[in-house]
């Protein structure tokens, strides 16, 4: 009889140390879980007065898409061939001068290359399920070696691990996790990842550049009126299925896809201009709109911005504003000059 009051005895104390665990492993799960709606951050703001969002649905990447700006003489194709997904982009420089760009990924490629950006709601909850099997496993080992102490110190352990794989798995997809659990765009890393993707347009820009006989602002500026103006401002949408994208579409899907946002748009021309290993540029987030700039000595009239001593000249991709480096829209001059707080972040 005295065995058996024992055995029950240890079962009810064992059944309430589970029970703290699970109490635990609730507080943890507020603090380090990413709520998949509602706490993406997304950057949407075209860089003129209209920033309606384009309502048209998206264009099928396999297809031709023809569009054309005639009052600007910009143009499109985006279309696939021998298995080859295949971009044009024709434009205007602020030299007045007509140019066109041309950009190509292998359609198995461009798989892989999508593969590395956002992240499903299976991978989170993958996630979650290793980590109440590591709680778990982690108090029943604990309890029995130093008790309650040494099984709730565990239980945190498991916790640091769990918050370091979410890290991981959101870097390795450009994301990054911020303050209060919003998961944004993580910038830099996109821009670094995405330089080499890119090295194909970069020689195709310093080609014309050697054609032209441009300088090195000259070749910045055709850069960013090819961002600017020949590929469309529309914003991304947050989840696409039940992938969630951070509201940016990589540089190469922009490119073989013709539209995208300011951050995506931003994106684009820091990944060329990156090829260039003298460039330095910085990535600047104002309230619900993204743009950058460039490090060199402003011209009279140019905007510009200061980080770590040095001065750096904005630029604003967004589009469809035709606007030269040290130019941008008033709304986000507004912003700027304004009591709003703006966030610099460096891209190398």
């Amino acid at each position: 009889m005295k065995d058996l009051r024992l055995l029950i005895c240890c079962g009810v104390l064992l059944t309430g140390f589970f029970l703290v665990s699970l109490r635990l492993s609730s507080e943890w799960e507020e603090k380090l879980a990413v709520n998949p709606e509602g706490m993406d951050l997304p950057y949407a703001q075209a860089a003129d007065e209209d920033n309606e969002e384009d309502e048209e649905d998206e264009e099928d990447e396999e297809d031709a898409v023809p569009q054309s700006r005639p009052e600007t003489a910009t143009s499109q194709k985006v279309w696939k061939e021998n298995g080859v997904l295949k971009a044009q982009y024709h434009f205007i420089n602020f030299n007045r001068e007509k140019l066109s760009v041309s950009f190509g990924m292998p359609v198995t490629e461009y798989s892989n290359y999508l593969s590395g950006y956002g992240y499903s709601d299976a991978e989170l909850s993958a996630l979650k399920d290793w980590r109440e099997k590591a709680h778990q496993a982690a108090w029943s080992k604990a309890i029995v070696k130093g008790g309650r102490p040494a099984a709730e110190k565990a239980i945190k352990e498991v916790a640091v691990e769990y918050d370091t794989r979410l890290r991981r798995l959101l870097f390795l997809r450009g994301l990054a996790l911020r303050i209060g659990n919003v998961v944004e765009c993580n910038m830099p890393g996109i821009v670094k990842r995405n330089i080499p993707e890119l090295k194909s347009l970069a020689l195709a820009f310093q080609e014309l550049a050697s054609k032209g006989g441009y300088g090195a602002e000259e070749t910045v500026g055709a850069v960013l009126a090819m961002v600017q103006t020949s590929i469309r401002y529309k914003i991304p949408p947050m989840v696409e299925g039940s992938r969630h994208t951070g509201g940016l579409l990589p540089p190469a899907r922009a490119l073989l896809s013709g539209w995208g946002d300011c951050d995506t748009k931003t994106g684009v021309v820091a990944s060329i201009l990156g090829n260039w290993s003298r460039i330095r540029m910085v990535g600047i987030a104002v309230p619900g709109h993204y743009l950058m700039a460039i490090r060199r000595i402003p011209a009279k009239g140019d905007m510009f911005v200061r980080y770590e001593g040095l001065e750096y000249v904005l630029m604003e991709p967004a589009g469809p504003a035709w606007l030269e480096p040290g130019s941008v829209g008033r709304n986000t001059a507004s912003l700027l000059e304004g009591s709003a707080s703006y966030t610099i972040e460096p891209f190398f």
